[in-house]
């Protein structure tokens, strides 16, 4: 878990948004702020590859409200997809939110990312209407999970 600002944390920020740009053809500044994801308001999560150090991705959630968190930032970097690196991080992102006293996981995603449709179903995420900054927003497809 990043307690502090890494410049990996921003290297899967940018990256998560120049592939949401790329598949929602749009072009815009960065809308994320990591410092959303730190405590106390959020968490953010870093895989880092056994062997070699090298990041592998990332996950992060911040406060929605008192009983849920919205998941986030969550990007595995291409060379080390289809290897349950997002899987990992989901797991590890939902034991801290149980210790951290959320009751479910809320998060927003679109037709543009089935892989991430795929993955938040097979986890357990079930759709539920859109939320929040989302409820304008035609392409959210927005999800949640029960997690206490």
């Amino acid at each position: 878990m990043v307690e502090t600002f890494d410049p990996n944390s921003k290297l899967c920020m940018d990256h998560l948004w120049e592939e949401i740009q790329n598949r929602y053809g749009f072009q815009a500044p960065n809308p994320m702020d990591f410092h959303d994801f730190l405590p106390p308001r959020g968490r953010f999560f870093l895989a880092e590859h056994p062997a070699t150090g090298e990041v592998m991705g990332s996950a992060a959630y911040t406060r929605f409200n008192d009983m849920q968190c919205e998941l986030d930032s969550v990007y595995v970097i291409p060379k080390f997809r289809k290897n349950h690196v997002a899987k990992s991080l989901l797991n590890e992102i939902e034991k801290q939110a149980r210790i951290d006293l959320y009751s479910s996981m809320i998060l927003r995603a679109g037709a543009p990312q089935p892989e991430a449709l795929t993955l938040y179903k097979n986890f357990g995420f079930k759709e539920i209407p859109t939320f929040g900054k989302w409820v304008t927003d035609p392409t959210a497809i927005c999800f949640e999970k029960k997690i206490i």
